[in-house]
């Protein structure tokens, strides 16, 4: 009998961070398939990533730069993670925008198909944990390990789909909030970048 576990441990050996995309267009099924594994509804009426008492404090944007379905035009979306789809447009993001808020050249902001964006609403997580420690780090520290569960989903779900993706941390917050017209309570968190790898290369 097979090693029930063996897939998710091939997937966790190969992970490796992708910065060099080619110019294809990815798959909007695919694309979900990402969503749902990062924060979609779970077959146990949860969500597959875990948030402390369900708070759910994160929302999740997509910047679609390549998608294969001309209906979805280039720019901001709105994610539907319940149901892991792509929601609404927002907005338009100008070329090499994205690119300008990081605080390094990071040239495969601009590269990549899709662009997953990570906001959290601090105050939430906050005010909900106040009575864990006075000064309400403990919701921040909450916030940021449910961050990493989605990423981590995500990551993972992307190479299922034969697929690249990377971490961006690095960016000016207030700069990339006005780009995506992120308002308070709603914060950037974290951008994930996915997109058909280019060549086979050294990643983290």
């Amino acid at each position: 009998m097979a090693d029930p576990g063996s897939t998710l441990t091939a997937l966790i050996e190969r992970r490796h961070s992708v910065r060099e995309y080619s110019d294809a267009a990815i798959d909007r099924v695919a694309l979900e398939r990402i969503v749902h594994c990062a924060q979609g509804g779970s077959a146990l009426g949860k969500r597959n990533a875990p948030s402390a008492h369900a708070l759910y404090p994160l929302r999740l944007f997509a910047v679609i730069q390549r998608l294969n379905e001309p209906e979805y035009a280039p720019g901001l979306y709105a994610l539907d993670t319940p149901e892991g789809r792509l929601g609404e447009w927002v907005k338009t993001v100008p070329p090499e925008a994205l690119r300008a808020t990081a605080l390094a050249d990071d040239v495969w902001l601009e590269l990549a198909a899709v662009v997953l964006v990570v906001a959290a609403d601090y105050a939430a997580a906050r005010a909900h944990f106040a009575d864990h420690q006075p000064d309400g780090r403990r919701g921040e520290r909450y916030v940021h390990i449910e961050t990493g569960a989605v990423l981590q989903n995500m990551h993972l779900a992307t190479l299922a789909q034969d697929l690249g993706g990377v971490i961006v941390a690095g960016f000016d917050d207030a700069r990339l909030s006005s780009l995506l017209n992120l308002h308070a309570p709603l914060q950037p968190v974290a951008l994930f970048c996915i997109g058909a790898p280019a060549e086979p290369s050294a990643g983290l």
